[in-house]
Order: structure tokens, then C-alpha cells, then sequence
């Protein structure tokens, strides 16, 4: 490129409770090496300082007046409201779209049923699915069918209002590639940062020296199957006695109460819940003290796993489920389990937890994998190829239609 790309760069931002936040916290610096970029936000006034400081950060509200401005729009689309105020934007002002999850139906469901606003759930699963959807909403609302959220993705409108689609897995591609076939889709690896710089000790962190750590880290929902892991370590425990299992960073969450299911069970001083770590240095260094992370989740909207990158990057081995972008991460560098495999998760538990060698060999190569596919540099290098092919092909089209 002759000259840096002026970049609009929708995304959550700390200190926003968002693990696609902490995403653009770490990637950003590499990006702007490569454009020029600015930041757009619904609440520009409570953005972290340091990016405050090395970024010009606007309200979403200025970008349509100042469109012109820029090359190119980067909308990071996931499934948290956080993401509403850009979503407005996305669709009057086609950019290129990092799809963090393939499925967008939890969105769309959050900004609409809890308003009030049926008929827009509605239309979009008519959008989707024509006449069938809307009559299938309407089934959903009178107690006749359930909420396909694993099923029905309602990602298209999002894909159809982009000019190019960025994922992080062959397997959210396929999907997408199932429904829109001519839409360009870019698959680049999701930055981690594979340095992990100073961290916290165990002791600093109060977890015992000498036990055996099992983590598990992020949101505490069903899906991520939390509470099957724990039932493998409270087995495991039987001949591990000095094991402890710790859930990181959770918070509160409706979907499942931890705390209450942790209390009906005689687990004494085996389980520690950290809550919440608004520091990322914490939440790397419980993710660093742990000898193994168990990162279970079933089924999938496509997403990628931010604390399972953090774990391999740690020289961690990850027990993962053998799903969705999970499978294709290399077989020697974690453990794979079949979904809703109980037994299959308990004895990858009692493997690691007997053989210190596989544990220190499977996190090598754990590490040396995230080193080089999943570098912050790498992936600036490679969004910034796609942007450019990008705006290269849509500014051909443009010139084309002008009589």
C-alpha cells in the first residue's frame, strides 16, 4: 500500500466486560502500526486512558456525518448488547465484519424479546426462513416450540449488509459459505498475546503451592458445561486428594447458579471461585498458575475460545470438546473430548493428572503452537490483506457502475 489505510474501527472497548473488548484492547497496538485508525464507540468518554491516549475515540453517533472520512468500517459483531449501537451502523454503512460468533441469535433475541418487541424477533426469523420462521416465532411465543439458538444462526442480515466477513475457523467459513456462497470470508487465526510478561505467583494469588490445579476460566454458563468437569474432579479426588479446581474470572449468571449448586455438594476448600478480575494480568496469571485448563463447551455459535488460546499460550494443556473451531486445533497440542462425553473428560482429568511429562510436553507444544498461529502481529498483517483486497474490489465495482 502506498499509503496507511484510514480505518473505522467499531468495537466494545475496555473497560466494557467483554472478552472481544480485551481483544481490541491487545490487538489494536499492532494494527495501528499498519493504518490509521480511529475508534468508534457508544460511550467514547469512558474508554480505558491508555487508548484514549494513543487513539482518537468518537462516538458512534459522529461516524455517519464523517463517513467519508475513512477508507473502510471494521465492525467487531458478537453476541453482547455491547454491540447494539454499532449493529445500527453496520447496516446503513456496509464495512467489513469480524464475525466473533457465527450465530448471532442470542443477539437479536436480547435486543428484542426482553423489550417487548415480538414482532422484531420476528422478522428475523423471517428473514432468515421466510413464512416458516415468522410462523415458528410465533409458535416460540405461545409455548409450542423452544428458541433455536444453536440452530438458526440469524447472522445473514449481518452478512448481507457486509462488503467482506473476517472469522477465526474453517469452521465458522463453512458455515457461512452454507448460506453465502459469494460473500468473501477471510479466515485469520484469533490474536492472542503469546508473551505473557510479568504475572502473579501462586502465593501472590492465594492458591495452595503444592496442589494439583484443574481451571476452568471466563463466563460460568451451561454450555460451557462446568458443572460435568466438576463432577470428574470431585471423582478424581478420590486418589488426588491434594487437587483443587479453580473457576476463574466467573460472574453471576442466571443460566447457572454455581454458587448454589457448589453448596449442595461437599466440596470444603477443593473448588476456589475467584469472581470477577477486571485485571487481565489476574486472570492471565490464575489461567498460568493452573497445571491444566479444561475449557468445555457445547454446543457452539462459532465462536473461539479466548481463554483456551490463553491457556495453550501459557504452555497449559487444555481439555477441550472435539467441536466447532475446537476440532481443529492440532491433536498434539490439547486433549480432545467427545461432547457430553462425561466419562471421556474424567479420564483425560486422571491422565494429566498422573503424568507430569505428558502435561509438560502436551504444554510445549501448546505454546509453540500459539506462538505461530496465533501472534498479534501475524494477525494485523493478515486483516490488513483482506482489508485492502477488500477496498481494492469494492472501489473496482463502484467505478464500474458509474455511467
Amino acid at each position: 500500500m502506498s499509503a496507511l489505510r484510514r480505518l473505522a474501527y467499531f468495537s466494545p472497548l475496555p473497560p466494557e466486560r467483554s472478552g472481544i473488548a480485551d481483544y481490541s484492547a491487545e490487538h489494536l497496538p499492532y494494527l495501528a502500526e499498519l493504518a490509521r485508525v480511529t475508534l468508534f464507540t457508544a460511550q467514547p468518554e469512558q474508554v480505558a486512558a491508555e487508548l484514549q491516549t494513543a487513539f482518537a475515540v468518537r462516538s458512534i453517533s459522529d461516524y455517519g456525518p464523517e463517513s467519508s472520512r475513512y477508507d473502510i468500517a471494521v465492525y467487531h459483531m458478537g453476541n453482547s448488547m455491547y454491540h447494539e449501537a454499532m449493529y445500527h451502523v453496520l447496516l446503513r454503512y456496509p464495512g467489513i465484519t469480524v464475525l466473533h460468533d457465527h450465530g448471532l441469535h442470542h443477539f437479536m433475541a436480547t435486543r428484542t424479546l426482553p423489550r417487548g418487541d415480538f414482532a422484531g424477533y420476528a422478522r428475523e426469523m423471517g428473514y432468515v426462513l421466510g413464512a416458516e420462521g415468522v410462523d415458528l416465532a410465533y409458535r416460540i411465543r405461545h409455548g409450542q416450540a423452544e428458541y433455536p439458538l444453536f440452530t438458526v444462526s440469524l447472522s445473514e442480515r449481518v452478512l448481507d449488509h457486509s462488503l467482506g466477513v473476517i472469522v477465526h475457523s474453517h469452521y465458522a467459513q463453512h458455515r457461512i459459505r452454507e448460506v453465502r456462497p459469494n460473500l468473501p470470508v477471510s479466515v485469520v487465526p484469533a490474536p492472542i498475546r503469546t508473551s505473557l510478561g510479568p504475572l502473579r505467583s501462586r502465593a501472590e494469588l492465594g492458591c495452595p503451592e503444592d496442589a494439583l490445579v484443574f481451571a476452568s476460566a471466563g463466563q460460568v454458563i451451561s454450555i460451557k458445561q462446568i458443572t460435568s468437569a466438576l463432577e470428574a474432579f470431585a471423582r478424581l479426588r478420590g486418589d488426588f486428594p491434594h487437587a483443587r479446581y479453580v473457576v476463574i474470572g466467573a460472574e453471576l449468571n442466571p443460566d447457572l447458579d454455581l454458587q448454589t449448586w457448589l453448596q449442595e455438594r461437599d466440596f470444603g476448600d477443593a473448588v476456589i471461585s475467584t469472581g470477577y478480575l477486571a485485571d487481565t494480568r489476574d486472570f492471565v496469571s490464575w489461567i498460568a498458575a493452573a497445571d491444566v485448563l479444561v475449557n468445555l463447551r457445547y454446543p457452539t455459535v462459532g465462536e473461539t475460545s479466548a481463554t483456551a488460546l490463553r491457556g495453550l499460550a501459557a504452555g497449559r494443556p487444555v481439555i477441550v470438546s472435539d467441536h466447532g473451531w475446537y476440532a481443529e486445533l492440532p491433536d498434539n497440542a490439547c486433549i480432545k473430548v467427545a461432547p457430553n462425553d462425561s466419562e471421556a473428560v474424567y479420564q483425560a482429568m486422571r491422565r494429566l493428572a498422573g503424568d507430569a511429562t505428558a502435561r509438560r510436553e502436551i504444554g510445549q507444544r501448546a505454546a509453540a503452537y500459539a506462538q505461530r498461529e496465533h501472534s498479534l502481529d501475524t494477525a494485523a498483517r493478515r486483516y490488513l490483506d483482506f482489508i485492502e483486497e477488500t477496498f481494492r474490489r469494492t472501489t473496482s465495482v463502484l467505478a464500474q457502475s458509474v455511467p
